[in-house]
């Protein structure tokens, strides 16, 4: 699995994955951006939830259990640490809020609940401490 980002200007960046070419990564101006597009730590918690939300609904589906709606929140906190006050990513709170169709089973539903988040490979890989290799080669 690979994506590419090429840098336009300031902290801005096209990324593609798969299929899907030319999406924005940036900064917002607070942090000396140009905001014409998402965060990295945005895309972080865009995929902790999507994550979270495909692994749950997949659960779902697999006890046939048709829901109506969902909604996901994740929320992450950011905190200066370190004696060198270096800005981290030091919580992330997710929130589903979901509604399923009034024949749904409520023991399936709580299965569900209780056991989805031990699927979710984002969210894992992160609780597990990824590890993350980087060169950097001039060209």
């Amino acid at each position: 699995m690979k994506v590419s980002l090429n840098y336009t200007e300031n902290l801005h960046f096209k990324a593609s994955a798969r299929q899907f070419n030319d999406f924005s990564v940036d900064e917002p101006t607070s942090f000396h951006g140009t905001d014409l597009g998402p965060s990295s730590v945005e895309y972080l918690l865009i995929g902790i939830g999507g994550c979270l939300g495909t692994t749950f609904i997949y659960c779902l589906q697999k006890r046939n259990i048709k829901i109506k709606s969902v909604e996901i929140v994740v929320d992450g906190k950011l905190s200066h640490v370190g004696p060198k006050l270096l800005l981290r990513l030091t919580k992330v709170d997710a929130e589903i809020k979901f509604k399923p169709e009034k024949n749904a089973s409520s023991e399936d539903i709580n299965l569900c609940i209780k056991k989805f988040r031990e699927y979710c490979i984002v969210s894992n890989s992160i609780a597990d401490g990824l590890p993350i290799n980087v060169n950097c080669n001039k060209i």
